[in-house]
């Protein structure tokens, strides 16, 4: 395994996507179209498995953090193009053998790509089969981009973007965001809190954003944070109540090597997403202990 950082980081993934003989997969939060060019460029003409993820929050897309055109640009060099609210991977996978993961977005400054890039780390990885299982279940449950849901992406993207408006969050139509169900089943350890609480001002990685003190927006963030709609699901699986024990076992199965924590940080993963659910007292579930083990129940 090696260590990548910044600027070696966009090095090691045109070296990689280069060397391509049968499939690409880049899984991306954020996209920006010039950065995506520059590496997908790399890719030689007979690659013919080639697939991108982003997130695409319409928050994301008029804040500018994402480029709709990503879309497009994408579908017409034909890449297949899926869509997860929910993404925070950042992940380029080549072959199905090799994999770089870390903290790089697929965007200028993330790719360093700009004078002022942002300062990243990644590793270049060996890829297990189980975990190639593990990503294929993340584009199983993503949404597919053809003809009729991009239409439905792009009107209301428009319509947003054209209006005046003093709003400062932006959200999909529930139309579309019902169209995403996920069923998690893959997680990195990245996407859980770094811990349990935070203070205004506070840069929360693993929602990639700044806390400016409003609970709501925080609770809100959280709801669509991949480790959140994960436990969401390990607890309605298991009619409405787990326990810590099987969470920590489920967690550790689920977790794809990057690297792959010990048990005894995945327990940390674990406590820390609690107790951020205490913290805000989260409105759908809730965690008490009401033998040695702590519980988390549907309230």
């Amino acid at each position: 395994m090696a260590i990548l950082f910044s600027n070696e980081i966009y090095a090691a993934i045109c070296d990689e996507l280069s060397s391509a003989e049968e499939s690409v997969q880049i899984l991306s939060a954020y996209g920006k179209t010039n950065a995506i060019a520059a590496i997908i460029d790399k890719v030689k003409s007979s690659v013919e498995k080639k697939r991108i993820m982003i997130r695409l929050r319409l928050d994301d897309l008029i804040k500018g953090s994402t480029d709709f055109e990503v879309i497009d640009f994408c579908r017409n060099l034909g890449w297949i193009v899926y869509v997860r609210f929910d993404l925070h991977a950042k992940t380029y996978i080549v072959d199905n053998k090799r994999g770089i993961i870390g903290s790089a977005n697929a965007t200028n400054s993330g790719l360093a790509l700009t004078r002022t890039p942002n300062y990243e780390m990644a590793a270049l990885v060996d890829i297990e089969e189980k975990d190639i299982e593990k990503i294929n279940n993340l584009f199983k449950d993503a949404l597919l981009v053809d003809d009729d849901l991009w239409i439905d992406l792009y009107s209301e993207y428009t319509r947003i973007k054209q209006q005046e408006t003093t709003t400062t969050s932006f959200q999909w139509s529930k139309s579309i965001t019902d169209k995403f169900k996920p069923h998690i089943k893959t997680l990195f350890s990245y996407e859980f809190p770094e811990k349990g609480s935070y203070s205004p001002g506070d840069y929360i990685q693993f929602l990639d954003l700044y806390y400016s003190g409003e609970i709501e927006q925080l609770r809100n963030s959280l709801r669509w944070s991949t480790a959140y709609l994960w436990l969401m699901d390990q607890v309605a699986e298991k009619n409405g109540e787990i326990y810590f024990g099987e969470l920590t076992s489920n967690l550790h199965d689920s977790l794809v090597t990057d690297p792959k924590p010990y048990r005894k940080d995945v327990k940390g993963l674990l406590s820390n997403l609690l107790q951020m659910i205490i913290t805000l007292d989260m409105p759908e579930i809730g965690v008490d202990r009401p033998n040695y083990s702590q519980r988390v129940f549907v309230k």
